[in-house]
């Protein structure tokens, strides 16, 4: 049986474990988004975090997106503390909160193990650019602008999701909100429900894998998993030559 005690083979199983869940969800996203930068040119990324928000696995998605999708997630857990239930899910594209530009919309669900339980034991995020959000050009990528407003809607988390009910009146009335709103909110409600559906994906994985092996083995693997990722990359920085960069 598997222990909590790291051992390097178990560390390689549970590496692969964990980045084929997000893998997993990377396919379930592709297969049902709605737009072209989704679904074909595969403008995405997903990712499973701990219950700080700290990245535990992301697969080889989209580099820019997976070194701030933590900061998302822990905007939302810092918001939301106390205040989640199973079924919620949380949207937010906010710069200053870990976003990228606007079109990267990141969906975060709480993974909870139990319908008992006082807080999610994970979390898993898809971060998906949508075609339009809005702005003063089709795309919302406008080269000249100088306000956040200006290229398009802005979203600091907002619950998507309530206990399993999808809020879509209100996320459509926000995606037509602002001085440029989303040209296509349809399109967009589309590809957050495809996100939706590769968190849930991301979610049964992760308590499928808690069934198999135990909590208490998976949240030890979890901390061995980037215990591991630190040390390579000491490994790698102390062989680097002084200088400048």
């Amino acid at each position: 049986a598997a222990g909590t005690r790291v051992d390097p083979v178990l560390l390689e199983v549970f590496n692969n474990l964990f980045m084929n869940i997000a893998e997993q969800m990377g396919l379930q996203l592709q297969n049902t988004a709605y737009s072209v930068n989704i679904k074909e040119r595969l403008d995405f990324s997903c990712a499973l975090f701990d219950a700080q928000g700290n990245l535990i696995a992301n697969a080889p998605h989209m580099p820019v997106h997976l070194g701030s999708m933590g900061e998302s997630t822990k905007t939302v857990i810092a918001e939301n503390q106390g205040r989640m239930q199973p079924g919620d899910v949380f949207v937010l594209n906010d710069p200053y909160h870990g976003g990228t530009h606007l079109p990267d919309i990141t969906v975060i669900t709480p993974v909870y193990l139990n319908g008992s339980d006082a807080e999610p034991a994970f979390y898993v995020g898809s971060r998906g650019h949508h075609a339009d959000i809005g702005g003063i050009t089709p795309g919302s990528m406008p080269p000249f602008s100088t306000r956040i407003e200006e290229e398009g809607v802005q979203i600091n988390n907002v619950k998507l999701v309530d206990r399993g009910v999808l809020r879509e009146a209100e996320m459509q009335a926000l995606l037509q909100t602002g001085p440029y709103p989303s040209r296509n909110p349809a399109q967009n409600m589309a590809d957050l429900k495809a996100q939706i559906a590769a968190n849930e994906k991301g979610l049964q994985e992760l308590r499928k894998m808690v069934t198999q092996f135990g909590l208490d083995v998976v949240l030890a693997y979890m901390n061995h998993v980037q215990d591991n990722a630190e040390e390579s990359v000491r490994r790698v920085i102390t062989r680097l030559k002084d200088g400048a960069f």
